[in-house]
């Protein structure tokens, strides 16, 4: 029984000193501020990011200058802004031509000429084989490819890797695995040792539920000089409880 009680001790011991060791080796990173254009905007905060969804989405693309865009390529290699939901029991976008679709999406080519003046998230919403090269020869035909004026995120992680190692100068939002693994550490008290890769942070109020956004997870953000921005709202509520977090953006949708 006494060699037992022994072991367990040991065993609680090492555990605590593990634990205590990547906590904080964690809070010993120092993390840079990353000077990029976007997050030097005269504008007061925060930006508003109006989703270019729905039946008014091409008034709402004309109109604001902060937009929300879900993008896809298509087969023929048309980047083209997707305005309403789409199941996955239909035809994926990377499979389809843009006359196939053309209804339920706006052609960025169309419009490229105005999107120099807009401040963009661009949300890749498949994951399209060669997707990070398609997005990157799309922007470089708008005169983007300094990567100046958006911030580019997807649900999926391959694109975004992909793409980060080709041009890392360009501002990334968050993968639904790094939100993932963000919860999990933070949920270990571990947050600090997180490998962060995303410059912003980009998610809704809520995870299944519950609160993202918490004391712990906003101090860790600071001090990694990690941008926020919260959405998609629906309600003047739900905007009212994410100004209080002081981020750096919202997405609205109308």
């Amino acid at each position: 029984m006494k060699r037992i009680l022994l072991v367990t001790l040991a065993t609680a011991f090492a555990v605590i000193l593990s634990f205590m060791t990547v906590k904080f080796w964690g809070q010993g990173q120092r993390y840079s501020d990353y000077k990029h254009p976007l997050f030097a905007l005269a504008e007061p905060t925060p930006h508003e990011f109006y989703a270019v969804r729905g039946p008014k989405a091409s008034q709402i693309l004309e109109k604001n200058k902060f937009i929300f865009l879900d993008v896809a390529i298509t087969s023929d290699q048309k980047m083209v802004v997707v305005t309403t939901p789409w199941l996955k029991s239909e035809k994926a976008i990377r499979y389809s031509t843009l006359a196939e679709i053309e209804k339920r999406v706006i052609n960025l080519d169309l419009i490229k000429d105005v999107l120099p003046q807009k401040i963009i998230i661009f949300n890749l919403i498949e994951n399209a084989q060669a997707v990070h090269e398609n997005f990157f020869e799309a922007v470089k035909s708008y005169g983007l490819e300094k990567g100046n004026n958006f911030i580019v995120m997807s649900p999926y992680e391959a694109p975004i890797r992909a793409l980060k190692e080709k041009m890392p100068a360009f501002v990334y939002g968050t993968t639904q695995p790094e939100i993932l693994k963000i919860v999990a550490m933070n949920s270990m008290y571990l947050v600090e040792a997180t490998n962060i890769r995303a410059d912003v942070i980009v998610h809704a109020l809520k995870i299944k539920n519950q609160n993202f956004y918490n004391d712990e997870l906003i101090a860790e953000f600071k001090r990694r000089h990690k941008k926020i921005i919260v959405g998609p709202l629906t309600t003047e509520l739900e905007k009212q409880e994410a100004v209080k977090l002081s981020p750096y953006g919202l997405i609205l949708e109308q």
